[in-house]
């Protein structure tokens, strides 16, 4: 069998991790990370799990360049919370994008996924600037430029699930799902989404890594296809039923009004993202990836891992919002 190699940049992170212990389940496939530092305990225990670690920083295009070697598929998420980029005359997300990108055309790569997002200014017309995605956007438009390699695969994720198991998260929406209000009742607080309110929700650890990973099994199909990585469509008022329905305990989800502009942040960087986040699904309708949210694209994807990696019946399906809150807070009292 021809083993392909794909390398994964962000590798330590939520995305690229994911990524990595799905392929390398494969044996068509050969994984090898980028990190900074090899010696990390998230780098150590991606080492014991099969992945090939290698050091190599972002903005040095020797190292990425060679980081690259043989590699035929490229998996890319840029954190874009890297201090470096708060910096406003420092280098942009853009500027790392674009280096990686050109190291992995000189260096030969076929197949490029790639985590992006819409034209938040595009779709807004210049309503809404939301740094990270109009970034990641940018770095997409440079990639296909090139017109180089096989297929580019940009992704959008929806909304973690596992942001909910951050209890420092919770006061800001409310106390859901961690701390009860004086009547016991656990309350879900934020913006309404826009539109239809199909809020899209992604289990990382469940489905993320999959949905990437039935990509690279076909990667010339998928070509230039924006792939919804989702796990399940449910609104606020949903999300909620749902939590209630699997955990037996009370809650309710509360509107901010009267828009997005009521959202605090609390002088959070990564909130004013959030904040953003909601400003750009009121304004275009809820069109969170570019357009209306579909899952079937996802359920494919999921089902094609499954099969590939040989998973029983009841794992080829994308977890719904309902099963992951059961799952992680049925015990929580």
């Amino acid at each position: 069998m021809d083993t392909k190699i794909i390398t994964v940049f962000g590798i330590t992170g939520n995305q690229g991790g994911s990524v990595a212990r799905s392929l390398v389940g494969n044996p068509r496939f050969c994984v090898r990370g980028i990190t900074r530092n090899v010696q990390s305990e998230p780098s150590k225990s991606l080492l014991a799990a099969g992945v090939e670690m290698v050091q190599a920083d972002g903005f040095d295009a020797d190292q990425m360049k060679a980081a690259f070697k043989d590699t035929w598929g490229v998996f890319l998420n840029i954190n874009s919370d890297e201090k470096i980029f708060l910096n406003p005359d420092g280098p942009s997300e853009f500027d790392m994008g674009k280096g990686i990108i050109d190291a992995a055309a000189d260096a030969g790569v076929q197949h490029i996924v790639f985590s992006s997002g819409p034209s938040c200014i595009g779709m807004t017309d210049g309503k809404v600037s939301m740094k990270a995605m109009d970034m990641k956007y940018k770095t997409e438009q440079y990639i296909k430029s090139l017109g180089i390699f096989k297929s580019v695969i940009p992704l959008g994720p929806a909304w973690f699930l596992e942001n909910f198991l951050s209890k420092e998260a919770a006061p800001i929406f409310g106390g859901f799902p961690h701390f009860p209000d004086e009547s016991g009742t656990l309350v879900f607080s934020c913006p309404y989404w826009g539109g239809k309110e199909d809020v899209p929700w992604i289990s990382v650890t469940d489905d993320f890594g999959d949905i990437v990973h039935g990509a690279f099994l076909d990667p010339e199909y998928w070509n230039n296809h924006f792939i919804h990585v989702l796990s399940d469509i449910r609104s606020f008022p949903e999300v909620v039923a749902d939590f209630e329905e699997a955990t037996t305990r009370k809650a309710k989800w509360v509107p901010i009004l009267p828009s997005w502009e009521a959202f605090e942040t609390y002088d959070i960087h990564e909130l004013q993202d959030v904040k953003l986040m909601f400003a750009f699904t009121q304004t275009t309708g809820g069109k969170y990836f570019g357009s209306t949210t579909e899952i079937d694209t996802a359920r494919k994807l999921k089902k094609a891992t499954a099969v590939a990696l040989g998973y029983p019946e009841e794992k080829q399906r994308l977890v719904t919002v309902k099963e992951w809150l059961g799952t992680h807070f049925h015990n929580e009292t």
